[in-house]
């Protein structure tokens, strides 16, 4: 277990071995939470989400190990943002995972203000299809390389987020978070069929079924609901609510839903 934290921070360095299936072949997986008053915000979510992941991809993880890890990754920490990593460990050449050896597990804790509230963002359409079938759509794995691609080509043509698209034609997610629409008197999110990443927030969102005045479900999106939204928000376990202000050339109004004031407060206390 390497522990990162960022009053122990002197060199930014610690011991990892270079064999690593983590570092070698992004075979793993990782979960990112809100540290508010030193607690993790929707704690048992993510260890839930954690250890799944590691399932799903035959890596054999205890939750009672991860919820040690993050005890002790967060102990005198106020507020920030936590990432756990679990990597298959340092395992032979090749992708057999068979000689693998015990996973390694990474806690770091950066600084981050969950209290505040993120601007709004101008959203770009990727030319990177987002795949259903994949895992990689379905657990946060370590293989990000379509994200940063995504993002970087929102940022080159002037904007400063991502959507994906399914091969469908089907709103899925942003680069970095899941996103709901407005449209008329209801919200919606993509449903995990058409690629969205089941989010610790968005299920907590669905499980309350309503912001404010609103019914909110799961409901396929196309490109045209899209540009003919009321609004469009995004969720994630760190900046939780954050507005969309233009989806290319469209504009939608960043005043976040009425209700989503209150959720925020119920979240940063849960």
């Amino acid at each position: 277990m390497i522990l990162s934290q960022p009053s122990a921070l002197s060199d930014q360095s610690e011991l990892f071995d270079l064999r690593d299936r983590g570092l070698l072949l992004a075979d793993g997986v990782f979960d990112t939470s809100l540290v508010s008053d030193g607690r993790v915000i929707l704690r048992d979510a993510h260890l839930d989400r954690l250890t799944e992941g590691a399932t799903a991809l035959g890596i054999e993880l205890e939750r009672k190990t991860v919820t040690r890890v993050m005890d002790a990754a967060i102990e005198g920490t106020v507020s920030g943002a936590l990432r756990i990593t679990v990597t298959r460990g340092a395992g032979v050449r090749g992708l057999a995972d068979d000689m693998a050896a015990s996973p390694t597990l990474i806690a770091r804790v950066s600084e981050y203000d969950g209290s505040l509230t993120p601007e709004a963002l101008r959203a770009h359409k990727s030319t990177i299809q987002r795949n259903p079938t994949s895992i990689t759509a379905r657990y946060k794995t370590l293989s990000y390389t379509d994200n940063i691609a995504a993002l970087r080509g929102a940022i080159h043509a002037g904007f400063n987020e991502a959507f994906f698209f399914s091969p469908d034609g089907h709103l899925a997610c942003a680069s970095v978070a899941n996103v709901f629409v407005q449209m008329d008197e209801a919200i919606f999110t993509p449903p995990v069929g058409d690629g969205a990443l089941p989010g610790v927030v968005r299920n907590w969102i669905l499980g309350k079924g309503r912001i404010g005045d609103f019914a909110v479900s799961e409901r396929s999106i196309s490109l045209g609901d899209l540009r003919s939204a009321d609004r469009v928000f995004l969720t994630n376990s760190l900046r939780l609510f954050q507005p969309v202000s233009v989806f290319e050339t469209r504009t939608f109004n960043t005043d976040l839903p009425a209700g989503c004031a209150e959720l925020r407060a119920e979240l940063l206390t849960n």
